[in-house]
């Protein structure tokens, strides 16, 4: 006889695996949920997330919509699910319904079974330095389905004998974070973690804080201690940028001179973003002299301009104001550079360029 299971905590599971479920429905499979009596996994050709979850005994797949919406239709603390002819019975209290079911060996994938036949090239443990990372990095992090290579966050192990790096780009800024650590990839090859895969690290991870990520040829699969499992393809010959070269070439950390951002720079620059909101792409005149900045942003939905104190080098050009503003919550210091603002915090382990052009 099956017994009871919280219907809350299943509803946790099932919530943390469906960012995996397909939203293409030319393969069903994809948008179905897999039970095997020990886990619960979704896959949609390209990432794949799997958790313990304790189903009974039941074993199939089940269409992940049907039965999210099935188990949150209910308000019983407790559910019963049981094998029913080639349906799975959800029961809690008078209330039943059936759902039909695949069987197992029509999933295509599962990470354990993955994990047992790939070779692995290597593994490396991720810190909660490294995490916090990830989550500025991402910020700005590209976009652009041409550019794969800048979708993602970029591992650099090699930054230096004791630290290790964190890049992203857009092709008009630049990220990096830098952090402490020993961790040794063999070939010491940057990786390039995707967009996706970086977010659904971040939310798992606070769960499950105790994690690493094994690589493989074209693949990134994230083990958590609690038994979770986080897959992700990636492009074999995907080449990232030589962030490192880029960096140095616009800025020597030891040569710049940082100074605090202005109370009003944050207001400044929602204000810039505001009335350029409907214009296709974004340019506010940025440009100070004699130790005053002045901002200037004009659309067809009107004008903005702001005057504050910056004891920066005369200069003049324009910037995308929204570029500066999403980084102004992480960040408290700035510094004009001739072909680039850098925003970057008090330690300077998160930097920040976004490029300009002259006025």
């Amino acid at each position: 006889m099956s017994t009871a299971i919280d219907r809350k905590t299943l509803l946790k599971k099932l919530n943390t695996v469906k960012p995996a479920v397909s939203a293409q429905s030319y393969i069903p499979i994809l948008k179905h949920l897999k039970f095997d009596g020990k886990t619960v996994t979704a896959y949609n050709d390209i990432v794949a997330i799997s958790v313990l979850c304790d189903s009974q005994g039941f074993e199939g797949c089940v269409s992940a919509d049907l039965l999210l919406k099935t188990l949150s239709s209910m308000s019983a603390e407790e559910v019963v699910l049981q094998n029913s002819a080639e349906s799975l019975l959800v029961s809690a209290g008078r209330s039943k319904i059936k759902l039909p079911v695949m069987p197992s060996e029509d999933f295509p994938f599962v990470p354990a079974a993955w994990r047992n036949s790939n070779k692995i090239l290597g593994s490396f443990g991720v810190s909660k330095d490294m995490l916090t990372g990830i989550k500025l990095c991402l910020l700005g992090a590209g976009t652009d389905t041409q550019h794969p290579a800048q979708m993602g966050v970029t591992l650099d192990p090699l930054f230096s004998l004791e630290c290790a790096a964190l890049y992203s780009t857009d092709s008009v800024t630049l990220s990096r974070f830098t952090f402490g650590t020993d961790m040794e990839i063999p070939g010491d090859a940057p990786v390039i973690m995707p967009t996706f895969f970086c977010e659904q690290l971040l939310s798992m991870a606070r769960v499950c804080e105790d994690v690493k990520i094994e690589t493989y040829t074209g693949a990134l699969l994230a083990v958590f201690s609690d038994g979770s499992m986080l897959f992700t393809k990636t492009l074999v010959d995907l080449e990232p940028m030589a962030f490192a070269e880029v960096f140095k070439k616009y800025v020597e950390t030891d040569e710049v001179t940082t100074l605090t951002i202005p109370e009003a720079f944050e207001q400044s620059f929602e204000r810039a973003v505001l009335v350029q909101s409907a214009e296709p792409q974004f340019s506010t005149s940025v440009s100070v002299v004699s130790k005053k900045m002045t901002l200037k942003s004009t659309s067809k939905s009107g004008e903005a301009e702001d005057v504050m104190s910056l004891s920066a080098s005369d200069c003049a050009f324009y910037i995308n104001p929204a570029s500066v503003k999403r980084m102004l919550a992480v960040t408290s210091k700035i510094a004009m550079l001739p072909k680039v603002v850098l925003l970057t915090d008090d330690k300077q382990e998160f930097m920040h360029l976004i490029a300009h052009r002259s006025a």
